[in-house]
């Protein structure tokens, strides 16, 4: 909607008035000499404009109760606002307050107005008043004070001012002042106070050490802190960190800066966190401390509330006692070793937690019978364990022994058992005191041990390798393995035999194996018109002083890359000889290949490309799409776009294909093959271009045809079918003695006026003689309602047949308006932006249902479609019942 001025509108409206009263003084003057028809017609103008200034009354009404309305809301605002408002003199006299700051100093308005503001101030805080409000006066700033306020009840308040001076239409200096009560802030800072002064006396009267932290710094403690850490002076405590103080790394290997962090972040989670810490004291001596810490709010603001207490001895004892356990257990691990004792009197068994672990059973410190250690034998190993025990009790000397264990869930343990009977004291029953250890990882090692040697052999005996042993002299102790075959060579034919002698191409390679390093290379070596390639590794034995060399035929694949190496020299040549460019990109977006087209294309060599993702170069103005088909292409979806412009080259055409590259059903990468088309596209160019210059001159002679016939059709309405009704109104005028009032001539005047109309819609003048900005004001100036808004910004040299085709759609559009729309107004816009010429004409009526696919009933939509196709432009419709219509055309100057 175009913006309109209300100045200039109504400066315009006042000059339309009195333009029509000086028609209307001149319609007095001389009515005698009007006709009946110019007479009808001055009367019908003065109606309108009587309707008019009945319309703008109503409008003034209208303004007039919605000012009546925001002032009343105003009114109610300042009055009813929950904050005290108030207006005063330089003098300090209440020149205008609200209803809230009269109830605030117990008065009513009508008493407190014209006193001064300075009389509830309390009395030692006038001199503050006073000089608030005479800064206030003074700047162009906005000023604020605290005061105590003298209410009528007696009571006190204490209240916050802000005022602002400003200088009203009468040019006197005045303060707009604000009240705010801030006497629950007050009550309540002051409640701090007396809590902040209980709670300073409980901290330095207590008997642990406190410390106050902030920001993860002390900003103070009590004097038991200060005792705990040895210190004289606050100064020597605040304004350091926990971990100033302490070593690098807590006992539990943790740093001691992240483990303060972390548990301060714990104390303000949970609330509250104890821990333990290691400290120094500021001798120097170790502190161990129970601190607890709990985060309180301040201000807005996070203080810690830190409680320590001494637990440095406590800690000692327990490291002590942790100590002792720990290598007591240590030695107990060392050992393997389970302890038990056979009372040969009770039959009863004492064994210890190791000893139970053993064979199986759940720890128990009481006595069992000695059954339940013979149940664990294995029942194959129990006839040899028994006998073994009977001697050992009967003649009473040491015995050991190895057998299996079953555990309750199945599983076998080998265990070794030793043992001898002792007496306890002179004259006591005899004990069987024993030793039980498990050893089933050394039966496992060797069975690992004896399964290695059977899939080492297996493995000599049936893959392509050598395996062989050398003395530090180079000699062959061993030289086995299936690789020999290929070389017709049976296992340890060359045994004592010097390597340099038998090899002397691996030379160089072996000494350093022989001087105890471990090497890695590939010999190769002719054999039989065959080339033969063994990767060799290699390692020197220090315990059994020999060299151990380890040899797998890789002939095979060595011949695979030579065949491999000459398919890929085979498809470089291949891809350069293209005149295609080709790309090859992994899963990544990696170049992995670059023909030679693509360099002369790009200039960019296969070396500066090669490894880089395609998305670091710049090869086409629009890099975000190009960068898009790259990833639809990586992700499996084949992209193909021919004609793409501005590829590589500004100006240039490129048909460009990213094709995914599949393995196993898996994408794996892409293909972009990129061929230019410029001439191609050059060529479509132009014929497109000749097309449309030929389109334009069958569209210049359609319109010129169409206005050639409407100008036939207009001249003969005019000077046939007009001039033969004006020549039959005069006959009858002068024949027969008629009125003017006629009914018979008044039709012949309507017909003869809608004949030139007819005439001046199918060829107007104005527009061959003035342009089209002025016909289109013609044309809206000839229909009487509903109201048209027209604006219009184009140029003055429109190619002829544009400003005729404009002309005919506004005229067809405005013509459905008037039939159907039944709008209340209407608008019409018109102008010019770069090389586009855009029309929009919008009304207000009932609006239709309208679709793009709907076929139209009447032949005006499709007249103005195929004018707008035939320049070669793009039209819209956008409707809905009750919302009115708007249609839009863009037309191509070019």
């Amino acid at each position: 909607m175009p913006h309109h001025d209300p100045q200039s509108d109504s400066a315009q409206a006042l000059r339309h008035l009195r333009d029509d009263a000086e028609r209307k003084r001149l319609v007095a003057q001389s009515i005698e000499t009007k006709t009946p028809e110019e007479v009808r017609q001055l009367a019908q103008g003065l109606q309108i404009h009587q309707i008019e200034l009945e319309m703008q009354l109503e409008e003034l009404q209208r303004a007039q109760v919605e000012s009546e309305s925001i002032r009343a809301q105003y009114v109610d605002l300042y009055d009813f606002a929950p904050i005290g408002y108030c207006t005063l003199t330089q003098a300090g006299e209440i020149r205008q307050l609200n209803l809230h700051l009269s109830n605030l100093l117990g008065h009513t308005r009508r008493e407190l107005l014209g006193r001064s503001f300075a009389l509830f101030v309390a009395l030692p805080q006038r001199n503050e008043f006073s000089e608030f409000l005479e800064a206030a006066m003074q700047q162009e700033q906005r000023q604020s004070c605290e005061v105590e306020i003298r209410c009528s009840s007696g009571t006190s308040i204490f209240a916050r001012l802000q005022g602002l001076a400003y200088t009203d239409a009468n040019g006197e200096r005045l303060c707009r002042l604000v009240v705010l009560d801030v006497t629950p802030q007050r009550t309540a800072t002051e409640a701090l106070k007396a809590s902040e002064l209980r709670f300073r006396t409980l901290f330095e009267q207590s008997a642990d050490a406190v410390l106050l932290v902030e920001n993860g710094y002390y900003i103070d403690c009590n004097n038991a802190a200060m005792r705990l850490l040895g210190a004289t002076d606050k100064s020597q405590i605040l304004g350091k960190t926990i971990q100033e103080t302490s070593p690098e790394f807590q006992p539990n290997g943790q740093r001691s800066s992240t483990l303060v962090m972390e548990y301060m972040l714990r104390a303000q989670q949970q609330g509250s966190y104890r821990f333990e810490w290691l400290r120094n004291r500021l001798t120097g001596e170790a502190l161990w401390m129970e601190i607890v810490v709990t985060p309180l709010v301040v201000e807005g603001s996070t203080v810690l509330h830190v409680l320590w207490r001494d637990i440095t001895e406590r800690k000692f004892n327990d490291q002590r006692l942790r100590a002792s356990e720990e290598r007591l257990r240590l030695a107990l691990q060392g050992s393997a070793m389970g302890v038990w004792v056979w009372d040969l009197n009770t039959d009863e068994l004492y064994w210890d937690q190791r000893a139970q672990e053993i064979i199986g059973h759940p720890f128990n410190a009481n006595p069992v019978s000695f059954s339940r250690l013979m149940a664990a034998i294995h029942p194959e190993d129990l006839a040899n364990a028994s006998a073994v025990l009977l001697r050992a009790r009967q003649n009473q000397q040491p015995f050991e022994l190895e057998h299996r264990v079953v555990w309750p869930d199945g599983t076998i343990r080998f265990v070794t058992t030793s043992g001898q009977v002792l007496p306890v004291a002179p004259g006591e029953p005899l004990r069987l005191t024993g030793l039980i250890r498990d050893v089933t990882a050394r039966y496992e090692r060797e069975e690992e041990l004896d399964y290695k040697n059977r899939l080492l052999e297996h493995i000599v005996n049936n893959t392509p390798v050598i395996l062989g042993r050398l003395t530090p002299e180079g000699k062959y102790l061993e030289l086995i393995g299936k690789g020999l075959r290929r070389m017709e060579i049976a296992d340890n034919q060359l045994a004592n035999q010097s390597i340099f002698d038998l090899f002397p191409n691996v030379s160089e390679e072996v000494k350093p194996l022989l001087a105890g390093q471990q090497v890695s290379f590939i010999s190769r070596g002719p054999h039989n018109d065959e080339m033969l390639y063994f990767q060799n590794y290699g390692f020197f034995d220090e315990q059994k002083k020999q060299a151990i060399l380890f040899a797998i035929d890789i002939t095979a694949s060595e011949q695979m890359k030579v065949q491999l190496h000459t398919e890929k020299e085979f498809t470089e040549q291949l891809l350069d000889s293209t005149v295609d460019m080709i790309a090859a990109l992994n899963q990544e977006g990696h170049i992995t290949a670059w023909n030679h087209t693509a360099e002369i294309q790009t200039g960019l060599s296969a070396e500066q490309v090669l490894g880089h993702p395609l998305r670091e170069f710049q090869l086409s103005n629009n890099q975000t799409e190009f960068c898009a088909s790259i990833d639809k292409a990586l992700h499996g979806e084949p992209v193909t776009r021919l004609g793409w412009k501005d590829i590589i080259r500004t100006g240039a055409y490129y048909d460009v294909y990213l094709v995914p590259l599949l393995r196993d059903n898996a994408n794996v990468g892409a293909l972009l093959i990129m061929r230019e088309a410029t001439a191609r596209e050059e060529l479509l160019i132009e014929t497109t271009r000749l097309k449309l210059r030929q389109q334009k001159e069958v569209l210049d002679a359609i319109l010129t045809a169409q206005e050639d016939e409407r100008r036939r059709i207009a001249e003969a309405l005019h000077n046939g079918v007009g001039q033969l009704l004006y020549a039959i109104k005069l006959h009858l005028e002068n024949t027969a003695e008629l009125p003017r009032t006629n009914a018979g001539l008044a039709l012949l005047d309507e017909a003869i006026r809608a004949t030139r109309g007819i005439s001046f819609e199918l060829t107007p003048g104005v527009l061959e003689d003035f342009g089209l900005e002025t016909a289109l004001k013609e044309l809206v100036k000839r229909i009487p309602k509903p109201p048209i808004r027209l604006h219009c910004d184009i140029p003055r040299n429109l190619p002829r047949t544009i400003q005729v085709a404009l002309y005919r759609i506004v005229q067809e559009l405005l013509n459905n308006i008037m039939k159907h729309a039944k709008a209340g107004e209407v608008f019409v816009y018109l102008e010019q932006v770069d090389q586009q010429l855009h029309l929009s004409v919008e009304d207000d009526g009932i609006g239709f249902e309208y679709q793009q696919t709907t076929p139209s009933k009447g032949i005006g939509l499709s007249s103005i479609r195929n004018r707008v196709e035939l320049l070669n432009g793009h039209f819209t419709i956008q409707s809905r019942p009750g919302h009115g219509t708007i249609v839009t055309i863009q037309v191509p100057l070019a």
